[in-house]
């Protein structure tokens, strides 16, 4: 697997701000998750979505304090970011309101397809024992939330954040695990 890498076209990007400490966290509720002993296929699902709508959301915070350290802290206004009466859990509002090159680098149709099919899944299914919960999930989101960590850890590097974080982050561990699993075969 040392042969192998991640590296998604960034050229249409010419910047962007780090958010490194929000990323970090949109990981650890994946990887506890995914990697718990206990796996329940509802909790990996509502807990991608999460991990998903805080991506999103790092494109429209602010620092709020410790800034450039660590344990940087944001604040995400939505009143400032999204339309009003959005709700602000639904993951395509928050799609639709990131710039247009961040949209194409993140997502392609089969991702915009998984994203509408569980725009409102942390909302409606964080609480499975309620009767609107969802019922049925599958791995499309789980894996959806790994390329996205990916490809934003995978941008941040390359546009020079030196958060311990992105700069130790295994991509291609995480990225051939959990969304494009390959078996390596040699005779």
């Amino acid at each position: 697997m040392s042969n192998l890498k991640f590296c998604p076209d960034i050229s249409e990007i010419d910047s962007v701000e780090f958010r490194p400490y929000m990323i970090e966290n949109a990981y650890d509720y994946f990887i506890i998750s995914t990697n718990s002993p206990h796996q329940r296929m509802g909790i990996q699902s509502v807990l991608s979505a999460l991990c998903i709508e805080i991506i999103l959301k790092s494109f429209h915070v602010t620092v709020a304090s410790n800034h450039g350290k660590l344990n940087e802290t944001y604040v995400f206004s939505s009143k400032e970011s999204l339309p009003r009466k959005s709700n602000p859990h639904d993951l395509m509002t928050l799609y639709y309101v990131l710039p247009e090159n961040i949209k194409r680098y993140l997502f392609d149709a089969v991702d915009l397809k998984v994203l509408l099919e569980n725009k409102e899944l942390f909302t409606q299914s964080r609480y499975a024992y309620e009767p609107n919960a969802n019922t049925i999930h599958h791995d499309d989101i789980v894996k959806l939330a790994a390329s996205l960590i990916c490809k934003i850890v995978y941008l941040y590097r390359e546009f020079g954040c030196t958060d311990p974080f992105i700069e130790y982050f295994n991509i291609e561990e995480l990225y051939f695990t959990r969304v494009q699993q390959f078996v390596w075969y040699s005779e």
